[in-house]
């Protein structure tokens, strides 16, 4: 069988209806579903199945109900395939479905820690005054010297995602980011896109909430971990647990080495990637990065009986 990587998309990968297929199709799916619901105090696949979207959409009900399906689409695809990954990683949030899988945390942790980082995060900046901006077909050297002299007067902004060769994202205050799409505007990008997102993730504007994260991060145990993990902060690989807390700490306030990682996992032995969760954002981007290497997403019934398929 050919190596396997296996990633998990983050935020913004969420819709309704999410999961639903999955939950239908299996008994001991149902079981991760409902103890889900336990763990939580409220229904998360109600939330995931059916919505409404505004509430979703909300960072502390997005980031468990990301993980909670991806997490339960991984657990069906291993019971059918018996396949054995040589590494993950996870897209920001999806670091931390990584680490569930790998056996860092356990699944009550995983929703826990994971709706206190959204709650941490959407309390950290006031509401409509920091964001982020995609930045297609970046021109990275006026990228950066755009960033370095808007930040002379103080104000924050940086790169937050380096995604793929031909996709960046940009983060902080909005009247910054506002400033540098309008100085780069026809010759520092091809298109820019203001992004859904209730704050300025991943710059330093998010440094308050890591130090809560952290708080917390620090009074679970941690186990050893089963599988390599490679980090989004530096795009290291790491299997010793004591590493994980600082990684997840710094990820907050630093920016998404996504291309890095991808690169990293290939260099280490991968020949095939899946995308295991809700949509394909993920396939897309490490299409466009390695596009000599197969990937394919996975995250209904279907989708696994096409992998069946394709890893005989």
């Amino acid at each position: 069988m050919k190596k396997i990587g296996i990633v998990f998309p983050g935020q913004g990968s969420q819709y309704v209806g999410m999961g639903r297929s999955l939950y239908d199709s299996d008994e001991d799916i149902k079981r991760i579903f409902d103890e889900a619901d336990r763990i939580l105090g409220f229904s998360i696949k109600g939330l995931s199945f059916e919505g409404p979207e505004d509430e979703l959409r909300k960072t502390y009900n997005t980031q468990p109900a990301v993980l909670l399906v991806s997490y339960a689409t991984w657990i069906k695809l291993q019971k059918e395939t018996g396949l054995e990954p040589i590494v993950l990683s996870g897209h920001s949030l999806g670091e931390y479905t990584a680490l569930l899988v790998s056996g860092f945390f356990s699944l009550d942790e995983a929703l826990n820690i994971t709706r206190k980082r959204g709650i941490f995060m959407e309390n950290a900046y006031p509401e409509g005054k920091g964001g982020m901006v995609a930045l297609l077909s970046p021109f990275m050297e006026l990228v950066r010297s755009t960033i370095e002299e808007i930040s002379l007067d103080g104000r924050v902004i940086t790169i937050a995602n380096l995604n793929s060769p031909d996709q960046i994202v940009i983060s902080g205050e909005i009247s910054a980011l506002k400033e540098a799409v309008e100085r780069m505007k026809g010759k520092g990008y091809k298109k820019a896109v203001f992004l859904n997102v209730s704050g300025p993730f991943h710059s330093p504007l998010m440094r308050e909430a890591a130090d809560k994260l952290l708080e917390e991060l620090k009074r679970l145990k941690g186990f050893e971990l089963m599988y390599p993990v490679v980090f989004n902060v530096d795009a290291s690989l790491e299997r010793n647990k004591e590493h994980v807390y600082e990684k997840l700490y710094s990820q907050m306030f630093s920016p998404v080495r996504w291309e890095e990682c991808v690169k990293r996992m290939v260099d280490e032995g991968v020949e095939i990637f899946l995308e295991v969760g809700p949509k394909n954002v993920l396939t897309n981007l490490i299409k466009r990065i390695v596009p000599g290497v197969p990937c394919f997403s996975v995250e209904n019934p279907d989708d696994i009986e096409k992998i069946k398929e394709i890893l005989k």
